[in-house]
């Protein structure tokens, strides 16, 4: 299977050892004059193997040949130029290469964003396009070891790192906002995943933590493969994990959840981004087969300036993907 890295122009640690990643300028200085636009429309979407179709034959799902991998990539470009993103972070990408030939499909008119992952088993790397300036970028390399003390569950033990990630920097209504695109463990009940899945979760925590007490808004967002428990989903289905609690309150020090599940505004009947055929029928059997795994968490510094939540399930169950995106809009006031 084919991967590849990016060039990285410099090193830059950052805000200490919370952040075990290091950071890169990715695009060139946003252009002098001129005023940002105000609004910023989000989107967290598993892309569904957006590979090239080349030694992909062992996973079923996948593209089986060139010519397949086109078709797949045609497909989510045309529907991401119909709902027109200003930021979209996509889990299941091969690799820079296929980034950019997304990229290209939109006309190049985003700036990408692809920081290597470590998932050897799949092969798969989340990444993004963003057409507001990318200041910096980089992942974290922390490990951690499970179960973590916050868990409730007493499974195997071992050592966890967040394999598929990425932080980005971008400057929006004149805030510098940190996005953290994820895509954690599959099989929300499955133990052997869930108490892994937690110590992925706490890494998460305290990347997201240090951007906040770097003074920085923060953004989580893709495929975390968990429910909340506070944000039901349509099939009314909870957590066996702390992973909410752990994207959502991030600094315990302090009062509150300090990120929100930007999803609490829709109704519990739109909450969901994804469907497991229960009963294998091939039939979409509705809300007791619909869930929600894929979320975006903005600080609450952010939450003012939401003005629309929505998943968007215009098109049909595995045809664009096997998951339904996340849009969030945010309007800032004009400077």
């Amino acid at each position: 299977m084919r991967r590849s890295g990016w060039a990285f122009g410099f090193l830059l640690c950052l805000v200490g050892a919370l952040l075990a990643g290091c950071g890169t300028d990715t695009t060139e200085p946003a252009e002098a004059g001129g005023a940002e636009p105000a609004s910023w429309t989000v989107v967290a979407l598993n892309a569904w193997w957006l590979f090239d179709g080349i030694g992909e034959e062992e996973f079923s799902t996948a593209p089986q040949s060139p010519e397949e991998a086109e078709a797949h990539l045609s497909d989510v470009a045309s529907y991401l130029a119909s709902i027109d993103p200003d930021f979209v972070s996509l889990a299941e990408i091969e690799d820079r290469s296929m980034l950019d030939r997304l990229n290209e499909k939109l006309g190049n008119g985003y700036r990408p964003i692809f920081v290597q992952g470590t998932d050897e088993e799949t092969g798969q790397d989340v990444a993004a396009l963003s057409r507001f300036p990318v200041t910096e970028t980089g992942r974290s390399d922390a490990q951690v070891r499970y179960p973590i003390p916050e868990s409730s569950l007493r499974g195997p033990m071992g050592t966890e790192a967040v394999y598929k990630h990425y932080w980005a920097t971008t400057e929006v209504g004149g805030r510098t906002i940190a996005l953290i695109g994820l895509h954690l463990l599959a099989y929300p009940d499955e133990l052997q995943r869930v108490v892994r899945r937690e110590a992925q979760a706490s890494i998460i925590r305290d990347l997201a933590r240090g951007f906040l007490d770097a003074g920085h808004e923060v953004i989580v967002l893709g495929d975390v493969n968990d429910f909340d428990a506070d944000v039901c989903d349509a099939a009314g289905n909870e957590p066996r994990t702390c992973v909410d609690r752990l994207l959502k309150d991030v600094d315990p020090v302090r009062d509150g959840d300090e990120l929100v599940n930007v999803c609490d505004r829709l109704e519990p009947c739109e909450r969901y981004t994804y469907w497991y055929d229960r009963n294998r029928n091939g039939v979409d059997d509705g809300d007791a087969e619909h869930s929600q795994i894929d979320h975006i968490y903005a600080s609450r510094g952010l939450i003012p300036y939401l003005t629309e939540v929505r998943i968007d399930h215009s098109y049909a169950a595995r045809t664009v993907s096997d998951h339904w995106p996340v849009i969030a809009t945010f309007e800032f006031p004009a400077e």
